[in-house]
């Protein structure tokens, strides 16, 4: 029996992540891209580019670079010019970038670059180096492996169970809007689309909560994962010193491999129940849920016709239902050819808003929000050379020094129930906020005695330091 047979390569890239010390590092993090089955591991940043306050700044080694961008529509082209072309890329992008109100404290755009990457699949459960900056950092990161095979994987966890109520998962969380005012900005949003028969408005409510820092970011991210079934990318990273971001996203934003655009699109929503019969009542024989569907993935297609091949676009999966802790999706993906030169920074310039309102003039009243959004309705995602994918940044957290950051968001059209629409957005809440309260009522994670002598991996570790 070979160690992958033991467990999936998710687990192992965990230990892998947590044992390597550098989990609360800047710059270092985790993708698990399920519609791929890999996961990526970086650590030891060399290039990171950000975008804030209108300058480009490029840090490379310790030494810093500032440029103002020559416009906002160039952003990403100049980052792409400032990137290092042969080294993989982690990055974050927030919604805000296009929007009035914005969190000075966190760059609006982050790309981050590592000075060794890992691979974990089925094929590699137990890791491999897909990319080193030099043999001295490829031999550090083959030392860094091997140290990780010697530690025990942890116990495999106990069933998930069933999901909590509403009141004990949102205990001691403080909503930015009541469920009153939320409600009535949808009655709002319902009553202007009436004049709107093809309309679509996303709204959004957000959350906060105190971090307790006696518990590892990583663990919260683990917990959420573990959980929270099919969902197509998650990623933990930590941004800066104290500041991390974690998720677990149904959907792509876009996928490329070569010249393939691979999209999904997930829209419609219901309660995850297990049953069949509730599932084709909500979905498939749901007028409203249908046309919410079927409104995306045009909206989709158009949007990134133009950097394809005419004619190539295709549907390849027409409205499966994707399952998740506790909601379920209509799920389509189409895929396009793309044209000669088109790159996944040519297609992120023009994506935003994501999570907007269709048509544009109704922006104003679904986006009525006097707060940022932080990286919540933004993107993330890994590129390396001609492949790599940007995902819709939700079902997320961000952790910003003692405050855990989240925010949910529901697609309205005329025929909505403002009510069902405010339940809807606990049940898609509440995966997040269960693992939360799963890691606030665990043991404290504190760090050894300094006296203690080193695991292997922590000798592997400081060494590649």
């Amino acid at each position: 029996m070979t160690t992958g047979e033991n467990s999936s390569y998710w687990e192992r890239a965990c230990r892998f992540f947590r044992g390597s010390g550098w989990a609360d590092t800047a710059g270092s993090y985790l993708v698990h891209n399920k519609n791929s089955g890999t996961v990526k591991i970086g650590l030891m940043p060399q290039r990171t580019v950000s975008v804030g306050g209108g300058i480009l700044r490029c840090v490379e080694d310790g030494r810093q670079t500032l440029s103002a961008p020559v416009s906002e529509d160039q952003i990403f082209k100049r980052v792409e010019q400032s990137l290092h072309q042969d080294a993989p890329s982690f990055f974050i992008v927030s919604p805000d970038l296009r929007r009035r109100y914005v969190d000075s404290a966190l760059p609006l755009v982050l790309f981050v670059q590592p000075a060794v990457e890992f691979t974990f699949s089925a094929e590699h459960p137990d890791g491999r180096i897909g990319y080193a900056r030099d043999p001295a950092t490829e031999q550090q990161g083959a030392d860094l492996l091997r140290a990780a095979l010697a530690q025990p994987l942890p116990a495999p966890p106990s069933g998930a169970g069933e999901p909590g109520e509403w009141a004990e998962l949102a205990d001691g969380w403080t909503p930015a809007e009541d469920d009153d005012s939320f409600l009535a900005r949808l009655t709002d949003a319902v009553g202007v689309l009436q004049e709107h028969p093809d309309g679509k408005m996303t709204l959004t409510r957000a959350y906060t909560h105190p971090r307790d820092p006696g518990h590892s970011p990583f663990t919260l991210y683990e917990l959420h994962a573990r959980r929270n079934g099919d969902y197509a990318c998650g990623h933990f990273a930590c941004l800066d010193d104290g500041v991390y971001s974690l998720g677990t996203t149904p959907e792509n934003i876009l996928e490329v491999d070569g010249p393939t655009l691979t999209v999904d699109v997930v829209a419609a929503t219901c309660r995850s129940t297990g049953d069949e019969d509730y599932l084709a009542a909500e979905l498939y024989d749901n007028p409203k849920q249908l046309k919410e569907h079927r409104s995306s993935l045009r909206n989709r297609q158009d949007r990134f016709r133009p950097y394809c091949r005419p004619d190539s676009i295709r549907v390849v999966q027409d409205m499966r239902v994707k399952t998740l802790r506790n909601v379920c999706h209509l799920h389509s993906v189409f895929s396009g050819e793309l044209l000669p030169g088109v790159t996944v920074f040519d297609m992120l310039d023009n994506i935003f808003p994501l999570l907007g309102a269709r048509p544009r003039q109704l922006l104003a009243v679904a986006d009525a929000e006097p707060a940022p959004h932080r990286y919540y309705g933004g993107v993330f995602g890994h590129l390396h050379r001609a492949a790599g994918g940007c995902f819709l940044n939700i079902r997320n957290a961000l952790l910003h020094d003692d405050v855990i950051h989240a925010k949910v968001g529901v697609g309205v059209l005329k025929e909505s129930n403002p009510y069902s629409e405010l339940v809807e957005t606990r049940d898609k809440l509440a995966g997040l906020l269960e693992a939360t309260r799963r890691w606030r009522s665990a043991p404290r994670e504190d760090r050894p005695d300094a006296g203690e002598e080193p695991a292997p991996l922590q000798v592997a570790r400081d060494a590649a330091r």
